[in-house]
Order: structure tokens, then C-alpha cells, then sequence
């Protein structure tokens, strides 16, 4: 921290100014973990979104197979076993995200 010249100056001088530059060196730090931090939230938000999206393609895939099997036709409501099955898949992949993202 011996950056400002401290030779000339009286102990009362030299212990402000370094305890300035720590000051300033601290600020610093602060500021750029509050830039890494921001920037791994977006991270993790862009791979949420992209997750979801994937996941819920996917479920939709399960479902399309699901109602082809059980013969439902296009107009029909699904039936209550297809809306049991859909909700499950829909929270084992919540599930799955979470574990993922929370244990990077």
C-alpha cells in the first residue's frame, strides 16, 4: 500500500493517506463483485428461461404421445390421467432445474 510517497510525510500523514488508498482499494473490490454478481444472475437467468422453455417442449412432446396412445382426438379436453401425468413432469422438471442451477 506504499503507493503515495510517505518519506516526507509525519506519521499522522502517512497513516491517513493509507488509510485512503485502503479506502479506495476497498470501493474498488465492492464495485467489481457487484459487476460479477450481476452478471452471474443474468447467467442464471438466461439458463432458467432456457430450461424452462426446453422442459416445457418437451412435456408438451410427452403429452402429443400420451393422447396419440390413449386415442384422444385434437378437439377434446385432456383427460384426467394425461393433466395428472403433465403435472408431475411439470414439477420433476422444476425440480430438476433447481437442483441444477443451485448446485453449480
Amino acid at each position: 500500500m506504499d503507493t503515495t510517497a510517505t518519506m516526507m510525510m509525519t506519521p499522522a500523514a502517512r497513516g491517513a493517506a493509507l488509510k485512503r488508498e485502503k479506502m479506495a482499494a476497498a470501493k474498488l473490490a465492492r464495485a467489481a463483485g457487484k459487476a460479477a454478481a450481476a452478471e452471474k444472475r443474468a447467467a442464471d437467468e438466461a439458463t432458467w428461461f432456457e430450461g424452462v422453455r426446453l422442459g416445457r417442449e418437451k412435456i408438451e412432446k410427452k403429452v402429443q404421445a400420451a393422447r396419440k396412445a390413449m386415442g384422444v382426438l385434437k378437439d377434446e379436453p385432456n383427460p384426467p390421467a394425461i393433466r395428472e401425468m403433465k403435472e408431475k413432469w411439470a414439477f420433476e422438471m422444476m425440480f430438476a432445474l433447481r437442483t441444477a442451477l443451485i448446485g453449480k
